[in-house]
């Protein structure tokens, strides 16, 4: 700055800054708009709060109970699902054998689950109904799925609980999703349910190959005991070598090896359809999606040692099921089509079971909300009452 005396700096001064100040005032929101900008900030905000009480449900003065963490959980969720049926008509397969018209629910399942930032999840799930299909009474609610989980390396997540065994990629499926009411015989009577056991599964090879390896009591749900202080072992490989966004192809190799001791196994000619002995099992199946077309299909073998010889020293039984199912209105309206056999024991000729299964799904909201109808014809050798059986479900998951 130029030398000049006191006052005529600040006269300098006040001519440099003069104009500045000027354009901060003419930028610069008056209080009226700034009042109005908070205004429309806080009504946005009273609009985000209403929609917010309106999805929990408050609907009084007073703020609603909501679920918790006990613990130090980063994650809990409750859900479940509901899956209300009624039936009529003769016994498709054995499976109805003595079951008359009837309403009832097939499974009423509530569960928790939730996660840990440690890498641990977990999941208690209840079964309300007691999980069955014959006409059972007096059903209590009992433990389905119920595990703890460590999956910090999607290469190798470790499981305990009541899970199922790694053999039957029908039985595998979820009860939620699969394309018809019931699985097919085969699966019911070859594959094994949920048991207390340990598990060790994950995917290689980006994702292409997946593995599932269990070693459980091997003597069913709900049982704390092993029948014999021997492990039933089972394991599954699969591999999709194609998986886009319309096509996807899943092929799957799977055996189960156990030693059993009174086991329930029916219609295999078992004196009180109960088991002991060696059983080898295995099998193989492929699940493939063409735009609104699936086709999964499934074979199961079994090898059974029997130790009381009964109904032979050693028999095999297997099964197999084809399903088709096209969507007649996308995400709508489904089609579907089945036809299976089972063979309880291969060495005697004429003793196959055979069905036919024509069903239609109607997906209100997926399968969170769907209706399904199945119509069964069977064909039972021997029998006086098998024939054609109408199924119907309405399925509610939460």
């Amino acid at each position: 700055m130029p030398h000049l005396p006191p006052g005529h700096r600040l006269l300098f001064l006040a001519a440099l800054v003069s104009p500045a100040l000027a354009l901060l005032a003419q930028t610069a929101p008056s209080v009226e708009e700034r009042l109005k900008a908070l205004e429309q900030q806080v009504q946005g905000l009273a609009k985000e709060n209403a929609e917010l009480k309106q999805q929990l449900g408050w609907k009084e003065t007073a703020a609603p109970v909501l679920l918790q963490p006990a613990s130090k959980e980063t994650r809990m969720i409750l859900g479940g699902f509901l899956q209300g049926q009624a039936e009529f008509g003769r016994a498709a397969d054995p499976r109805w054998t003595g079951v008359h018209d009837r309403f009832y629910f097939r499974r009423a399942r509530i569960y928790v689950a939730g996660s840990f930032t440690e890498d641990f999840d977990f999941k208690a799930e209840l079964d309300l109904q007691g999980n069955t299909l014959g006409a059972a009474t007096g059903q209590l609610a009992r433990a389905n799925e119920v595990f703890i989980n460590w999956h910090k390396y999607p290469f190798a997540n470790l499981r305990f609980g009541q899970v199922k065994p790694a053999y039957g990629g029908e039985a595998l499926a979820s009860d939620t999703n699969i394309f018809t009411i019931e699985r097919s015989l085969s699966s019911d009577r070859l594959t094994d349910g949920r048991q207390l056991a340990a598990a060790v599964f994950g995917n290689v090879l980006d994702k292409q190959v997946g593995y599932l390896a269990v070693v459980g009591n091997g003597n069913g749900a709900n049982v704390s005991a092993n029948d014999n202080s021997k492990f039933s072992r089972s394991a599954r490989l699969t591999y999709t070598p194609v998986a886009t966004a319309t096509d996807k192809f899943t092929v799957a190799v799977d055996g189960l090896w156990t030693t059993d001791a009174g086991v329930a196994k029916s219609d295999l000619g078992l004196p009180g359809n109960l088991f002991t002995g060696t059983r080898t099992m295995s099998g193989v199946d492929f699940f493939w999606t063409h735009g609104r077309f699936d086709l999964d299909a499934e074979w199961l073998h079994g090898t059974f040692k029997p130790t009381g010889a009964l109904p032979a020293a050693k028999f095999d039984a297997e099964g197999w099921q084809a399903t088709a199912a096209y969507f007649l209105i996308p995400a709508k309206l489904r089609a579907v089509i089945r036809d299976e056999a089972f063979d309880p024991n291969t060495s005697i000729g004429g003793n196959t079971i055979r069905t036919f299964t024509f069903g239609l799904n109607y997906y209100l909201k997926g399968e969170d909300i769907k209706f399904m109808l199945d119509y069964l014809s069977g064909d039972v050798p021997g029998s006086t009452s098998d024939g054609g059986r109408l199924l119907t479900r309405v399925q509610v998951v939460f």
